[in-house]
């Protein structure tokens, strides 16, 4: 019987494995046999199938079975039996030795299967369940079922495969929890969190069942990494995590949605306060150093708040999605007013955040769309006001709102990094004026242009490289551009200016220390940085008064200020420009103190191209 079996087995389950020979040897079997010579071929061919069967059997990783209805009697192959840990002998040919090892949980639907192919309600199923192995585990099984029907139709026999797909699944598990969850941390990551927030958004609004999000970012995490590596980093990361869930329920959801970025999701409290009471908690908890192996760190965090509550609105469902969103820009409102602090989510903060979003696209495309201009203010010698350079001052002509001064939207252009490809079309379009300049006037090749140039340029490890392709692009002369750049960003950013500064030292471009005396001046980089020029800042220029016998405290303190500055100049044989000049008092003041030069009103305002070129004609 049990070759019969494993010929059937072998033609239901692998019939590709039958040649066209055996499959006629089947046929002829049928005949009277007239030849020996075709008997000996017929019993060849069989034996060979059933050799076949036997080599596919121990090479497939599938486990097969054969259920014969009419006798209730079931086929096991040694691999279906290995599986679960039993030897050849150590299964008998009875159902209840496999179903009694299907796992509680998955036996109904794996009998509902069987009965419903039985009777022939479906030719074949597929189904997964759980088998107990000798060990005392349960391992995984994909099970494949297919019915075999006789001449009449009625179903004799169910054939079928076993695959342990055990490992697979942990390694599927395994790669789902690694998408879900932060390695580090072993907190939810940010598309769990999102998920969770969608889940809990179909449930209705309940007034003693609310929900609020604290979205928090820790303030100046980089300088962690910096100064003490990012191993330090992640191991503080790790301690934050635990400091913060002593702060939670259990209930409570909390996750790394980036970096240094956490949310908080609090379930199902009723107090209004609740959620002000767990920033309070935190932010008493960051107050105090945190130990990280042998360092002791102290970091802030900024938090922003944004609770749901009966009063919010009608809708009867919550959008959780949106209370993400709102934390989250409540948190950026923290960071603007000093970090270190909660912040609650209003409604005006949501329009401003608008207003921000909006602001970014059209600055956008005002340089995808060069609404940028150049105006240029002259720079003249105080004592014959005879022009010696000008000061190339960017504008944006707005389509809705008309001219647009820097102050309305340098600082945005800065926290975008948008300013960096704003400030090269600034300096490549204002060299290309000067050298259109120098070709039409004569004297125009004695004048310099004078261009403001950011930190952030200047920090790029090819700044130097793309300065000296504008200048040859252009045609400008170098020593006719003098580069402006503000004082702290010199001292912040010291080495990667000084790295660049060198290569423009090179080629001949001058560099003038923008609103010097505001910031914190060191007189070594003075001396280390090759600066041509300092410019007095126009803040101790506005006070100044010619009656110095009556001038405020305030005043003669400023007075004092500029002395001293222009003496730094004069020891260090440093050109020195005044700005802001607006009276002549102060014009002659500073004469007096031996300025030699300066811009501002009183002079002339900043022009166009083409008032400014109307200036060499007069000059």
């Amino acid at each position: 019987m049990e070759n019969s079996t494993n010929h059937y087995l072998f033609n239901g389950v692998f019939p590709w494995l039958i040649d066209n020979e055996f499959r006629k040897g089947r046929d002829i079997l049928c005949l009277p046999q007239k030849e020996s010579e075709k008997e000996q071929q017929l019993q060849q061919a069989l034996k060979d199938s059933e050799t076949r069967y036997a080599l596919a059997t121990q090479i497939t990783n599938d486990g097969l079975w054969e259920w014969n209805l009419s006798s209730n009697q079931i086929y096991f192959s040694c691999r279906w039996k290995a599986m679960i840990g039993c030897s050849e002998q150590g299964i008998k040919n009875n159902p209840i030795e496999w179903l009694a090892r299907v796992h509680a949980t998955n036996i109904q639907k794996l009998r509902d299967n069987i009965a419903a192919c039985w009777i022939g309600e479906i030719p074949q199923f597929e189904i997964e369940y759980s088998l107990l192995h000798q060990d005392g585990t349960y391992r995984l099984m994909y099970c494949k079922c297919i019915a075999v029907k006789n001449d009449q139709g009625v179903v004799q026999r169910l054939v079928g495969s076993q695959t342990d797909i055990t490992e697979r699944r942990q390694i599927e598990d395994q790669l789902n929890h690694q998408a879900v969850y932060d390695r580090l941390t072993k907190i939810p990551n940010r598309q769990l969190f999102i998920q969770k927030l969608k889940e809990l958004s179909q449930l209705p609004r309940h007034p003693e069942y609310l929900f609020g999000i604290l979205y928090l970012d820790l303030d100046r995490f980089q300088q962690v990494n910096h100064n003490f590596g990012h191993s330090i980093g992640d191991l503080l990361l790790v301690e934050i995590v635990e400091r913060l869930k002593c702060c939670l329920r259990t209930q409570d959801l909390i996750a790394r949605l980036g970096g240094d970025e956490f949310a908080i999701l609090l379930l199902g409290y009723s107090d209004l306060d609740y959620s002000l009471e767990v920033a309070s908690l935190i932010q008493k908890e960051f107050s105090l150093p945190i130990k990280v192996g042998d360092c002791s760190i102290l970091i802030t965090t900024s938090i922003g708040i944004a609770c749901i509550d009966n009063l919010d609105t009608q809708d009867p469902m919550i959008n959780l999605i949106e209370l993400l969103q709102n934390a989250e820009i409540a948190m950026h409102e923290a960071k603007a007013k000093g970090k270190a602090r909660s912040i609650v989510f209003e409604p005006v903060l949501h329009r401003q955040n608008l207003e921000h979003s909006k602001s970014k696209n059209d600055l956008r495309e005002a340089i995808e769309q060069e609404q940028f201009e150049l105006h240029y203010q002259p720079i003249v010698k105080l004592d014959d006001q005879q022009l010696i350079g000008f000061e190339a001052l960017i504008r944006w002509q707005h389509p809705t709102r008309g001219l647009v001064y820097p102050a309305d939207f340098i600082p945005l252009a800065e926290d975008t990094g948008l300013i960096v490809p704003i400030g090269w079309w600034v300096l490549g379009s204002a060299c290309q004026q000067m050298a259109l300049w120098q070709q039409q006037y004569q004297g125009a090749n004695s004048v310099f242009i004078s261009v403001n140039i950011t930190a952030k340029q200047f920090s790029q490890p090819y700044a130097g490289d793309i300065i000296a392709q504008i200048l040859d692009t252009t045609g400008l002369d170098p020593h006719c551009l003098k580069l402006e750049i503000t004082e702290s960003d010199i001292i912040k950013n010291i080495d990667a200016v000084r790295l660049t500064v060198e290569k423009l030292k090179i080629l001949g471009v001058q560099l003038s220390m923008d609103d010097f005396g505001t910031g914190y001046s060191s007189l070594s980089y003075l001396h280390s940085l090759p600066v041509d020029t300092l410019k007095i800042d126009r803040s101790f220029i506005q006070n100044l008064d010619s009656d110095r016998s009556v001038s405020p405290s305030g005043n003669r303190h400023q007075l004092e200020l500029i002395k001293t500055i222009i003496k730094l100049a004069e020891v260090f044989n440093l050109d020195l420009i005044a700005e802001g000049i607006e009276r002549e008092e102060q014009c002659q003041l500073l004469l007096d103190l031996q300025c030699k030069y300066g811009q501002g009103y009183l002079f002339s305002k900043p022009l166009s191209s083409i008032e400014a070129s109307n200036l060499f004609l007069s000059n």
